[in-house]
């Protein structure tokens, strides 16, 4: 796995709330490489089932709050 190919745009300010990352999909590949290795290494130290869960809004990402 190589970091590079999903590497955080530029500028790109992203915050975290109680819903979680809100923008425009194609902004967070590098979020959900990050977080699918977080799972991952979480999962292994535990020795429990971990997850991402991705949900989507079709409302404009400026109505997202």
């Amino acid at each position: 796995m190589d970091i590079k190919v999903h590497p955080k745009p530029p500028g790109l300010v992203l915050q975290y709330g109680t819903a979680g990352f809100r923008t425009n999909a194609s902004r967070l590949d590098h979020v959900m490489f990050r977080m699918g290795l977080l799972a991952a290494l979480r999962a292994k130290q535990t020795k429990a089932a971990i997850g991402v869960m991705v949900t989507a809004s079709h409302n404009p990402e400026v109505l997202l709050g």
